[in-house]
């Protein structure tokens, strides 16, 4: 301040006016160029730093001077810069490291450690963490520790274990052995990291200290929170407590040892009561990370020492949620009046799969099969069980009130039938708008649009929080704008989905601008052309007021824009592009390839290190193999592979270049730590066979859970392979099979826990060995098996067969055990199908969900299922639509017309996603016309609910259309059209496409295209408006700013000086925070 003050006393031109607007224009400096605030930073002393920091994360405002600072906007301008949080880490961990042993910073290591959730807290920031801290320092560091936790990652967890022990091991006042400092007292001062305890350390832990821990009244407290302790170091605690005189055998004090208690294998000893009082203490370890498969294995014990001497009806509703382990055979023998008498413990059991709780459902309800709010409140978690078309037995009142209970909670279990028929009954209420509120939002993209067309009016406020389709959003954009400014209807959410082409170009130039970070923040939420509409309108407004285009938006222009991209967008265009999935924008190929090209341009010197990688974000996900292998640097790569853990769709070349730099930086597996590939995650996966053999035999626990891990892509087949081979080593060989088939003597069947472990590797058992698993076994894990997605024909079979045998023939099977097939199902032959009972909807739902039938298989389906239940296709209900899905696809194409319009149109957006034979389209593209009028007068929301129906279009019909309507065509429907009907297009209808419904054209409709129609398809792909190509030239680019202000120097000059000003004039609480 003192320096500005001579200033304007030797410089009459330098007013207070002028220097506050200096010291203005540097707030806003720092502001835009984050690194700049970060370099400020460095420069500070000890004091200066923290006080700044404290500033920072406070967020407020502060008046300094002759400026008031925003410290919030510095803060988000960190956050929200790619970088900002690791340089501010990276400062703070330089700065304040060395200065702990002083005092400082301790106050502010909570904050600075979760910056990032904790990513930049690795080993080597551990290390060099002093441990010869005071005591009162010591202990404040480990309270931030344990209170940050779940951040870190489990090998930081592991170093921050060895720096406390350390500590510990330092202040122990006994040094004749290693386990001394394992005191009780110290047991407990470690929290969770309790869990990194070796077993050997554990084994050497005094047992008149351990019999002090578990004594400790908080000791069983801090035992309920070891969610990630592995199984063998929770075996030996166990045992230690058991040798510290610890009554194992009273299982009433089971409850002090806290999840512990899930290792417990005393069970030999228990009587059926003891056995009833440990089943309810094992609730708590479901939540246990990892494999719970050892504990289904202990429930299941416990189970058969409860009903040694008692019978499940007698003892139902006391064994907790074992009950989940229960075969649909030892349910079907329940009595409805145990179920009944047990309902408030089933009901808020998890677990259940849909088999269960039909069975259960059913004895509940009995006879009366009517529903209440009431009995739905009290099914809880079973309410998945209910039939269908019980929902309409309830009244609009009821299943309001209820939808704001036990439907809200559990709205997404129900099927596709359930969710319609519930839906349709709630719509039947005479006040729709007040009913559409309480529809949970994750439902409400099941609202069809019929409904909503006939609404006499609508709020904002019904549509806040919900999940909508195209067609919704469409529909509501055009009904609210009516009513409501532009403005206010791009920001409400899901909205955003239905804003036209036409919208986006008729849009004030002022608000589009002022609302480019709205379209940003939900740039998924719009299609490809969508898009492309805004991208050219922002240029064409941009241009006006000479600024350039957002980076952001360049690949939904042409490729040209982005080949002739000046190098000083760069920065620009990689942290946009890192923000968001190139796959949301449905590139095709040519145009992907050159947005690469230019990214490698941008990162002419490699990927240096992590700050790079920050800057790259979800860029990283698509770089060719040969970046990664040569681009990458060692410095970059632990960031890289943190980043790459998240990519969902790595090309084998990719995976292949990842699991290379993954040796590069860890080293030969051999070598790896359990840490590690827990770490690690699912990049374990990307392993060779041999390299995953020796993990899986080294640490099981750690990697057969990444197989039964449910993702977006599949699970390399190296990586089953191994572990399948892990488990086959393991079977007794000595043992022949359980099953009681003559030929199955020796055969080497999996048990119900192998088949538990290996999930998508059981497609690995030869047809024999699945045949030959025991009834038991079968029983116990059919549902699972079902849901194996890799089967052949031949697994499936012999899948189907022993189903056969085990639940005896066909046509005794119960609508639950057809459900619980799952692709077992697929096997079913003409002649099998004829035999089942398929007069539920719900069983045909279930058979529904699979997507490898053959249309001759989805024929017989669908007619037995009319056969048995007495119906006729015109006399099908829309949640009965809604129910068959696929299978309707197996109609004769003379027999749709009779599917009535009403139970159509309120089930048009499911059936617009089915892939019926175009002479199916064809005929339910009649149907569609009797709900939504003639194909001419056809607007955006109703192509987008008709979905790929619109394909049944004659050529004449589409000829008709409005070309701005081509766009809104859904891609499947454009891939449905037959291809001598496509050839047939005109240039000018190729063009209109738009980029996502062009790149839907399949390879045997381009074939019949001519170069010309050729030439306009790929105009429609590029995105390129015709009228606009000669529009095409170098993207505008904004120069770098030099840093400089109107008076001639350059404000970094002033290094240090704000903080110095903030320093000595914020009031001086903020340096005690």
């Amino acid at each position: 301040m003192d320096g500005l003050m001579y200033l304007l006393q030797k410089n009459a031109s330098f007013s207070i006016d002028r220097i506050t607007g200096i010291l203005s224009d540097y707030q806003n400096s720092l502001m835009e160029d984050p690194q700049l605030l970060v370099s400020e930073l460095s420069s500070l002393d000890i004091v200066q730093f923290t006080t700044v920091l404290r500033l920072l994360f406070g967020g407020r405002k502060e008046q300094i001077m002759m400026l008031e600072v925003n410290f919030s906007a510095l803060r988000m301008s960190l956050e929200h810069s790619p970088g900002g949080n690791r340089s501010l880490f990276a400062v703070a961990r330089e700065k304040c490291l060395s200065m702990l042993k002083e005092g400082h910073c301790v106050d502010l290591m909570g904050l600075l450690l979760s910056l990032s959730s904790g990513e930049f807290v690795q080993e080597d920031f551990i290390a060099d963490i002093p441990t010869d801290l005071s005591d009162n320092t010591f202990r404040n560091l480990t309270a931030v520790f344990k209170d940050l936790y779940d951040m870190f990652s489990v090998t930081a967890q592991k170093a921050i274990y060895k720096w406390i022990i350390t500590g510990l091991q330092k202040t122990s006042k006994s040094s004749r052995s290693l386990a001394s400092w394992m005191t009780a007292e110290n047991l407990w001062f470690l929290g969770r990291y309790m869990v990194h305890l070796t077993v050997q350390t554990v084994q050497r832990i005094s047992l008149s200290e351990m019999r002090i821990f578990i004594h400790y009244d908080n000791a069983t407290k801090q035992l309920d929170c070891v969610y990630d302790i592995r199984p063998g170091v929770g075996r030996a605690f166990l045992h230690r407590v058991n040798a510290s005189g610890f009554d194992m055998a009273n299982v009433s004090i089971a409850y002090r040892l806290g999840l512990l208690v899930c290792f417990y294998d005393n069970v030999h000893l228990l009587d059926s009561s003891d056995a009833r009082i440990l089943l309810h203490q094992l609730i708590k370890c479901n939540q246990l990370r990892g494999s719970l498969i050892e504990v289904q294995k202990l429930k299941s014990q416990l189970l058969a020492i409860v009903i040694r001497n008692q019978t499940l009806n007698e003892l139902l509703g006391s064994v907790s949620d074992a009950v989940v382990g229960l075969t649909t055979s030892q349910l079907e023998s329940l009595s409805a009046s145990a179920v009944r008498s047990s309902m408030a413990v089933l009901q808020q059991v998890s677990g259940w799969t849909r088999s269960q709780t039909m069975i259960l459902v059913h004895k509940y309800l009995g006879a009366n099969k009517v529903l209440t709010s009431r009995n739905i409140s009290e099914l809880g978690s079973l309410i998945s069980g209910v039939d269908a078309k019980l929902f309409y037995t309830v009244s609009t009142g009821e299943l309001a009130q209820a939808m704001e209970g036990t439907l809200l909670q559990h709205a997404t279990h129900l099927n596709p039938t359930q969710q319609h028929a519930l839906l349709s009954q709630i719509l039947r209420a005479a006040e729709v708008e007040v009913v559409l509120k309480k529809i949970p939002g994750m439902l409400f993209d099941q609202v069809p649009l019929s409904a909503l067309l006939h609404l006499p009016g609508l709020e904002m406020d019904v549509i806040e929080d919900k999940q909508l389709t195209s067609s919704q959003a469409f529909f509501l954009y055009d009904f609210l704008s009516r009513t409501t400014p532009a403005a206010d209807l791009i920001r409400t959410g899901q909205l955003l989905k239905g804003i036209t082409c036409d919208r986006i170009r008729r849009m004030d130039d002022d608000s589009l601008v002022d609302n480019f970070p709205i379209f940003e923040k939900n740039f998924s939420l719009l299609s490809p052309f969508q898009l492309n509409c805004l991208a050219w309108r922002y240029l064409e407004v941009l241009e006006m007021i000479n600024l350039p285009i957002p980076p952001i938006l360049l690949p939904a222009l042409p490729t040209e824009f982005v080949k002739n991209m000046s190098a000083t967008t760069c920065k620009g265009f990689l942290v946009a592009l890192g923000r968001m999935d190139l796959h949301l924008l449905t590139l095709y190929t040519e145009k992907r390839e050159a947005i690469i090209r230019k990214v490698l341009q941008c990162l002419s010197n490699g990927i240096r290190d992590e700050y790079d990688v920050d800057a790259l974000g979800k860029l990283l996900c698509h770089l060719p193999p040969t970046a990664l292998r040569d681009q990458l640097t060692l410095a970059a790569l632990p960031a890289a592979l943190r980043q790459l853990q998240a990519c969902v769709h790595l090309t084998a070349d990719q995976r292949a270049q990842v699991r290379r730099k993954l040796v590069q930086l860890h080293g030969p597996v051999r070598e790896w730590s359990a840490e590690l590939i827990q770490d690690l995650g699912s990049l374990v996966t990307l392993l060779s066979r041999e390299e995953v053999l020796v993990l899986a035999n080294k640490y099981p626990e750690e990697v057969f859970p990444l197989a039964t891990k449910d993702g977006p892509t599949p699970i390399p087949e190296d990586f089953l392979l191994a572990i399948f081979e892990v488990v086959r080593g393991t079977l007794d060989k000595d043992l022949p099979s359980l099953s009681s088939e003559a030929d199955c003597f020796l055969v080497e069947s999996p048990s119900a826990d192998d088949i538990r472990k290996l999930s998508e590797a059981n497609v690995y058992w030869f047809a024999k060995e699945l045949q030959c698993i025991s009834t038991d076994t079968f029983s116990e894990t059919v549902e699972l098996l079902g849901s194996v997605k890799g089967f052949n024909l031949t697994q499936l079979k012999a899948l189907k067969s022993r189903g056969e045998q085990v639940w005896g023939p066909l046509s005794t099977w119960k609508s639950y055990h057809v459900v619980s097939l799952g692709s077992i199902a697929l096997a079913l032959t003409e002649k099998d199908i004829k035999e089942l009972d398929l007069s539920s909807i719900d069983t045909m739902t279930a058979l529904s969900q699979q997507t490898r039938w053959t249309l001759q298989q989805m024929s017989s389906l669908l007619y037995h299922f009319l056969e048995s239940s007495n119906l006729t296709l015109g006399e099908l209900q829309a949640s009965d639509l809604a129910g068959l899905g696929v299978l309707l696809c197996g109609a004769q194409p003379s027999h749709v017309h009779l599917i009535s319009p009403e139970a159509y149109g309120t089930t048009a957006a499911q059936i617009g996603t089915l892939p019926c034979p175009l002479p199916v389209l064809q005929q339910l593209k009649g149907t569609a016309e009797k709900v939504f009028g003639k194909v001419g007068t056809w607007n955006s929301f109703v192509l987008q609910e008709v979905g790929i129906v619109a394909a049944g279009m004659s050529f004449e019909e589409i000829k008709e259309m409005s070309l701005d309507l081509m766009p809104y065509l859904q891609p499947q429907a454009i891939a449905a059209i037959p291809p001598e009907s496509f050839r047939r297009f005109s240039k000018e209808r190729l063009q209109s496409l738009g980029p996502g419904s062009a790149l839907a054209v399949t390879s045997a409709q381009s074939a019949q295209l001519s170069d010309e129609q050729l030439q306009a398809l790929q105009v429609a792909r590029d995105g390129l408006r015709e009228s606009l190509s000669s529009h095409i030239h170098p993207a505008a680019s904004s120069s770098q700013g030099s840093g400089t202000v109107s008076s001639g120097f350059h404000l970094h000059l002033f290094s240090g000086w704000w903080v110095c000003i903030l320093c000595s004039t914020v009031p001086g609480k903020w340096q005690h925070l």
